[in-house]
């Protein structure tokens, strides 16, 4: 007994199901790695809490259901059952006429079109049988060999075209004597269907069904066309009518369906004649006549053989996944809702310790994956998502003062300046990053108009890092803001007043060049790129003039506040614009 029906299978399927599962153990231990580095001593309550046991519970339930699913595949099989044996020995045959004379169009669009729709439905009615087709005209050619592929059939009969074969007229006995060369080499009963308008021009027929009888061909004849007669249209090659089909004496011919030879046809072989009426009436009569034939079947009474048990592992396999997928990773809030004097009084003093240490460590678990939502959220530049997300990342681990750092700087970003300084002045507790918080905080107050408290956020930053460049050249900005505020400089008033006279000055001498240009052309080129040099020369020696007298101001300011270690920190401050931090501090 074989346990299963392909063992090759189940071989290929267990060597892929091992890599899945070597693969997946070196996942986990990456991902369990990068857990630890990332929480430190979080991380036992992490790896022992509810979350893991229910994330390995689904894992197990998952790659059971995988195994199962291979087992399917391999065909597991026991028992014995005993399977009837039937072999049909139906044989048919279909045999459409392809000479001009199907191209009539008594019947819509023509005869050849409504002859490929009734092989299509004879093949459709008789999926249980090997089917072939024949083309014939003036000789027969097999068009497709028997078969029970009924897309074969569709693609053959759509080749079938009027006046395809290279020898035109009607010849009933060639596709005959076609029809018993493909049959001979099969046994039982034949069947040959004759789809044509009925104009036979052969001369062998009576010799033809002479041999039919001999071997018992059945032919059923269906006659397509009207009785009326139809003119037989020549077309081109895109089926436009050219012209219409006219005799050797120059007279047009009109084509008729000719029952009578298809009449005879039938009766000598002992079938019958069909006269076409659609593809389906006339299937489904071909299909009766056909099955009152008494087809030869032979029949045993049945063989031994083990049945195929497939449905159970893939039963269980199915389970399996729909209970992974109703197993919650994070469960039901309802769970941690429970009465907390209920666990008290059940695990008693050191029990309610125990619990209220991991729910602690859950909770600093749970603030590490919101810290690292908002990062991810802040990279992709969404910045209320990544302040949701630092907010409950505080709400799970308040001490954690870099969150506050973190929401600042998101609350910054989306404009909310009060916000932005409240947090910052929260992460200014923490000393590892007290220096940065105060100067983003003085950024955040600059902004809100405050120059004051920018001012004191900055000198802040400076006695926690001297070093800081920008907050001592933001605290400079803000100075020199506060200073023309309280007292405008009469000096800037007439140095902007001299520049309006120059450039007066400038714009006359423009007018007189351009005057003294239409002269001559070429010279007055050559002076309007000496005064734009001019021009630029004189604009550099101003503001080297405006830089020099604000440098000796900052000198005299140097002298009046000699004794002030401040003033002189204030001296020493570069002109500027206060700029928030350029990057995230990320943990």
């Amino acid at each position: 007994m074989e346990l299963f029906r392909s063992p090759i299978t189940l071989a290929w399927l267990a060597a892929a199901f091992a890599a899945l599962l070597v693969f997946r153990y070196k996942a986990e231990e990456k991902r369990l790695a990068a857990a630890r580095a990332a929480l430190g001593p979080a991380f036992d309550a992490y790896a022992a809490g509810p979350e893991a046991a229910r994330r390995r519970l689904r894992g197990a339930l998952y790659f059971t259901a995988l195994a199962l699913l291979c087992v399917a595949a391999a065909g597991p099989q026991w028992g014995v059952e005993l399977t009837p044996v039937t072999d049909l020995k139906g044989n048919i045959v279909v045999a459409v006429d392809t000479s001009l004379s199907m191209g009539a169009r008594d019947l819509k669009p023509d005869r050849l079109s409504n002859a490929r729709l009734l092989l299509a439905a004879i093949a459709e009615k008789f999926a249980d049988y090997r089917v072939g087709v024949v083309a014939f005209a003036g000789d027969a050619y097999i068009q497709c060999p028997l078969t029970t592929d009924q897309d074969a059939l569709t693609y053959f009969a759509s080749g079938l075209r009027p006046g395809m074969l290279p020898v035109q007229g009607t010849d009933f006995s060639a596709a005959i004597d076609t029809v018993l060369g493909m049959l001979s080499r099969y046994g039982g009963q034949k069947v040959m269907v004759l789809v044509t308008d009925g104009e036979d021009h052969s001369t062998t027929l009576d010799t033809v069904l002479k041999d039919a009888e001999a071997q018992n061909l059945k032919i059923f004849t269906i006659g397509i066309g009207s009785p009326d007669g139809e003119l037989i249209p020549m077309t081109d090659s895109a089926g436009n009518t050219m012209e219409y089909k006219k005799d050797s004496h120059g007279k047009t011919v009109v084509s008729r369906l000719g029952e009578a030879a298809l009449i005879k046809i039938a009766s000598r072989t002992g079938a019958a004649y069909i006269r076409y009426s659609g593809p389906d009436s006339a299937a489904d009569a071909v299909r009766s006549a056909v099955s009152a034939l008494d087809l030869q079947k032979s029949k045993g009474k049945g063989r031994s053989g083990y049945k195929n048990r497939y449905q159970w592992p893939l039963a269980l396999a199915l389970l399996l996944l729909l209970i992974e997928l109703l197993v919650m990773e994070k469960g039901f809030r309802f769970i941690l809702r429970l009465p907390s004097a209920r666990l008290f009084g059940k695990f008693g003093k050191s029990g309610a310790a125990a619990l209220l240490l991991l729910l602690a460590g859950s909770a600093r678990a749970g603030g590490a994956a919101e810290a690292r939502k908002g990062n991810y959220a802040y990279r992709d530049s969404d910045w209320q998502r990544a302040i949701e997300h630092y907010n409950r990342a505080l709400s799970a681990d308040p001490a954690d003062k870099r969150l506050n750092f973190n929401a600042g700087d998101a609350y910054y970003r989306q404009e909310e300046y009060d916000k932005a300084a409240e947090s910052f002045s929260q992460a200014a507790a923490a000393p590892k990053v007290a220096a940065k918080a105060e100067y983003n905080r003085g950024n955040a107050l600059y902004r809100q108009g405050d120059l004051a408290g920018a001012i004191a956020a900055y000198r802040s930053a400076l006695d926690k890092d001297p070093d800081n460049q920008d907050a001592l050249f933001n605290l400079q900005k803000a100075l020199e803001q506060k200073q023309k505020k309280s007292c405008p400089n009469p000096q800037d008033k007439k140095n902007d007043k001299d520049k309006k006279d120059q450039d007066k000055k400038d714009q006359g001498k423009k007018d007189q060049d351009k005057k003294d240009g239409k002269q001559d052309q070429k010279q007055g080129g050559d002076d309007d790129k000496q005064q734009q040099q001019s021009e630029q020369e004189k604009r550099k020696a101003e503001a080297r003039e405006r830089s020099r007298q604000i440098l000796e101001m900052m000198k005299e300011r140097e002298k009046s506040a000699a004794r002030d270690p401040e003033s002189i920190r204030q001296a020493a401050m570069r002109q500027g614009k206060p700029e928030q931090q350029k990057r995230l501090e990320d943990w």
